[in-house]
């Protein structure tokens, strides 16, 4: 691989990272504190970038080097924060999602595609209880807050960042199209956890329990609605006219793995998920042409049940609220 080769990659991964109103030229330009037709000869390879420029570019943009100087034709190159309770914490986490939606959001014609294995963190945003609960879990559970590790859960999210944070994570998510592949099992996973802290004696009462539950099927009912009307809208509200694309398939036999893959008229863009909270992302063309294929067809062999298919609709839901209603009935 020539220096042109390496630099073309270098400004293809800074261009990956930039939300779509952000001119890559303008940014070069103004972080290397140099004229805009310079930054051009840059990005087109015409001028080699100097040591020194390559140094703050990196820096800048978590990029690795020996990554893609070492590159092979089965290489993949990906990149993303890992969470921990020291140097990327929770709400460091919340507002990654953030900034990477409003990347998403960005992108002309974007359509977003997640293959579950989970509830989607974006949908625990407008339920007060329940998402401190699975912030309370994460942050205790997954990061081992020290200070959370005798605490119990009252049901109150006392880190108002995190709260606002949420509201804007829904609100951007809700302006983007999206597809969903579910299964049952996808609500099982904080069923579990909700059980695990209810026999481990973290809730603090029975009543918010109770209201971790209840918010749980709202939350399923909010999803049913949505699928009803083929559209994203507020909790609470009714969709708008122009709303965001909102479509729900049902694959009973395999389970997802909580991808999330983008695509858009400027690129696709794949993120994986690993070690529970974290999502490592590439726009290497042939992973994300794979993703993509493979998402297709995944797609074909699922039934839909959003806009269409009323009956598989109401059956599906039904069989979740089902699940947490057993569960609330055992509540003393």
């Amino acid at each position: 691989m020539n220096t042109s080769d390496v630099q073309t990659m270098l400004f293809n991964h800074v261009r990956s990272r930039l939300p779509g109103h952000l001119s890559l030229v303008d940014e070069v330009a103004e972080l290397l504190n140099i004229s805009n037709d310079s930054a051009y000869r840059r990005i087109r390879g015409e001028k080699t970038i100097a040591l020194d420029e390559l140094r703050v570019i990196c820096n800048k943009y978590h990029i690795s080097l020996d990554q893609l100087l070492l590159i092979q034709t089965n290489t993949v190159i990906f990149s993303g924060n890992k969470v921990d309770n020291a140097s990327f914490g929770f709400n460091e986490y919340l507002t990654d999602v953030a900034h990477n939606l409003e990347l998403f959001q960005s992108l002309s014609n974007a359509h977003l595609y997640y293959y579950n294995k989970d509830i989607p963190i974006f949908h625990f945003m407008p339920f007060p209880e329940l998402r401190a609960f699975k912030f309370f879990f994460w942050k205790r559970t997954l990061m081992s807050y020290p200070e959370l590790a005798k605490q119990q859960f009252t049901g109150e999210e006392i880190d108002e960042k995190s709260a606002e944070l949420a509201l804007k994570i829904i609100n951007v998510y809700n302006q983007i199209n999206s597809t969903e592949i579910w299964n049952e099992e996808n609500v099982h996973s904080t069923i579990r956890q909700i059980e695990f802290y209810r026999q481990s004696n973290v809730f603090a009462d029975k009543h918010i329990l109770t209201k971790v539950y209840e918010q749980l099927d709202e939350l399923l009912n909010q999803l049913e609605l949505q699928a009803e009307a083929g559209k994203k809208f507020l909790y609470g509200h009714q969709p708008a006219f122009n709303a965001s694309a909102y479509d729900i398939f049902v694959n009973e036999c395999l389970i997802g793995d909580n991808t999330i893959f983008v695509n858009s008229d400027q690129r696709q863009i794949t993120c994986l998920n690993h070690n529970g909270l974290n999502f490592t992302s590439t726009l290497d063309q042939n992973f994300c042409g794979y993703t993509f294929r493979n998402l297709q067809n995944i797609i074909r062999k699922s039934a839909q049940i959003s806009r269409v298919g009323e009956k598989d609709r109401t059956m599906f839901f039904n069989t979740l609220h089902q699940k947490i209603h057993s569960k609330m009935s055992n509540i003393s």
